[in-house]
């Protein structure tokens, strides 16, 4: 399995960046290589959600179930997709009432070798696309 990890600080409130990563149908608006973003399913303790992603060419999509702990941590695991085993946590922890830490933590495993290589590959350059997508968008 593979592992990836990062964290970085916001200068935004809390609720405003718990708010903005739980946003999913507002993914496809900002967020490089994501062509379409909807929530299937709201239940009580989770959202059913689908994305779909064009990585250079490579077009998927994939289905997590997310578990919403409110200005504590996003928990999505896998459903249906490329992906073998697929788990990723969002966490967040308020700083001051202006700044917020985020760390985020994926654990993966492609279905398709090629499409791992050109992930593992890409995955610092993709992940920098992405954490100054949602930088810009707050």
């Amino acid at each position: 399995m593979n592992h990836f990890e990062r964290s970085f600080t916001i200068k935004k409130p809390i609720n405003e960046v718990f708010c903005l990563l739980s946003d999913i149908d507002q993914y496809q608006n900002f967020l490089p290589f994501c062509k379409s973003s909807e929530i299937i399913e709201i239940k009580k303790d989770y959202i059913i959600a689908k994305l779909t992603i064009d990585f250079f060419g490579i077009k998927n999509s994939f289905i997590t179930k997310n578990i919403n702990k409110k200005n504590e941590a996003i928990i999505m695991n896998m459903q249906d997709g490329p992906f073998k085993n697929f788990l990723a946590v969002w966490r967040f922890e308020s700083i001051t009432d202006q700044s917020t830490q985020l760390g985020f933590k994926m654990e993966y495993e492609l279905n398709n070798p090629l499409l791992e290589f050109a992930f593992k590959k890409n995955l610092n350059s993709v992940s920098n696309l992405i954490v100054n997508a949602f930088k810009e968008k707050l």
